[in-house]
């Protein structure tokens, strides 16, 4: 492939995953990978470029959405307002046959508005609606494996965490990647629920319970109203154009503020310094990868490894159908053993050209092909940290979880490849609002 990408390959990729494989935090493992490149590869790069680099990657006033979508999560969790969002999905798809299962995946779909994380949309469904499930004769393989698939919906429907750092690495549009992720976010949830409706039908469980009346679901909207205006708040701005993302993820929290300690009254002081310390540091864990990352990018594409890359995969065949399922089948390899994160930092800017030049994808296409794609890792053992949280809240084994998680995994796989190639539904709402022209 060329002298200049051997010289990557030996002193750039390969210490950085000897300390990732080390257990060096992923943040770390770059930075020192790319310290050791700039020192020993005979490259003529000043190692003082690194700490520039790193520093002007996370100047930016488009990245303060990340702390600001971080903090408001962490406020409406420390609110206890999950109760009262799956009392509400009860009442609204609760009736229908396999009922729970729509609500986990309904409260999932809803989860996803505020909290913007796989991890953190699994920790706090799993609990509540696993047990419910089980309680109810449900399979503990089917809840588990239901409450680990709706999890990926929490990074798809905005605010998303993973497409800001996605955004910030690769220079595409944050706020249209945002908004191009409800469509897919909604396709994937009622994806699951057709499959839940389907398996509830065929497995004899989730029997159909009578409609409660508009009085009793108009009581749980009300109760949930401050909560359900957030996702509208926040993608109606961004797409009125009447505020960017990072004005956006501000407005959230303030609004998030006065609704718990006015109109819930279960934000207290203590929980407000909390969910400013907890921000802290998952923010600084989130852009301290960032940093590294653009780093990373750079010295791949001054070398030229993504155009090698590409003239590799050309070579193997130059069927579009066949080099989209080539990339597929690599997302599901790296996704057995790597975290989603370290994933998209590495293959973000190494399939950048392939796919936006070659297989002509747009860039908010892209990113949503990527994060989704290398997201469908967490339910992927032997690192599918998404099933280490499900699996002993359902008294499952990983073995169990993981061969009952492959039919849901499959229909994402599915909905994956319609990403790639329906643009429309990436791309349809960025147009309206104007990111995409």
């Amino acid at each position: 492939m060329g002298p200049a990408v051997d010289l990557v390959a030996f002193y750039l990729l390969l210490p950085f995953l000897l300390l990732l494989a080390l257990g060096v935090p992923i943040a770390f493992s770059i930075s020192l990978a790319c310290a050791l490149f700039l020192l020993f590869s005979g490259t003529r790069i000043p190692t003082t470029v690194l700490a520039s680099e790193m520093y002007g990657a996370v100047d930016s006033f488009t990245l303060l959405a990340l702390p600001t979508f971080v903090l408001a999560g962490e406020l409406l969790n420390r609110c206890e307002l999950t109760d009262k969002l799956i009392e509400f999905c009860q009442r609204l798809v609760g009736w229908i046959r396999g009922g729970l299962a729509h609500v986990t995946v309904t409260a999932s779909m809803l989860l996803s508005g505020i909290t913007g994380s796989t991890l953190s949309d699994a920790a706090t469904i799993a609990p509540i609606m696993i047990p419910s499930m089980i309680k109810e004769k449900y399979p503990r393989e089917f809840a588990g494996a239901l409450v680990a698939s709706a999890s990926v919906i929490g990074a798809i429907i905005p605010p998303s965490i993973p497409l800001v750092i996605i955004g910030a690495q690769l220079g595409i549009s944050i706020g249209g990647l945002l908004v191009g992720g409800v469509l897919p976010g909604i396709v994937v949830g009622i994806t699951l629920m057709i499959a839940s409706y389907v398996a509830a039908r065929l497995g004899g469980f989730g029997a159909i319970r009578r409609f409660e009346g508009f009085r009793p679901l108009a009581r749980s909207t009300w109760i949930a109203l401050p909560v359900l205006v957030i996702p509208v708040l926040l993608l109606g701005g961004m797409m009125s154009g009447i505020f960017s993302p990072t004005e956006a993820g501000t407005v959230t929290v303030l609004y998030t503020i006065v609704a718990g300690m006015f109109f819930y009254r279960t934000l207290t002081v203590t929980k407000l310094v909390d969910s400013l310390k907890a921000t802290a540091w998952v923010s600084a864990s989130a852009l301290i990868i960032v940093a590294a990352a653009v780093v990373l990018g750079r010295i791949m594409t001054f070398h030229r490894v993504p155009q090698a890359l590409v003239e590799l995969m050309v070579a193997i065949t130059q069927d579009k159908l066949a080099l989209l399922l080539l990339v597929i089948l690599l997302f599901i390899i790296v996704g057995m053993f790597m975290d989603a994160v370290a994933n998209m930092v590495i293959l973000g800017p190494l399939l950048y050209p392939l796919c936006v030049q070659v297989l002509g994808m747009h860039p908010i296409q892209y990113g949503m092909f990527l994060m989704v794609g290398l997201l469908l890792g967490v339910l992927t053992p032997p690192v599918g940290l998404v099933l280490f949280i499900v699996a002993p809240i359902a008294r499952l084994t990983l073995e169990r979880i993981s061969l009952a998680v492959l039919p849901y995994l499959a229909l994402e796989f599915v909905i994956l490849f319609v990403i790639a190639t329906v643009p429309e539904l990436t791309l349809a709402l960025p147009r309206l609002a104007g990111y995409v022209t």
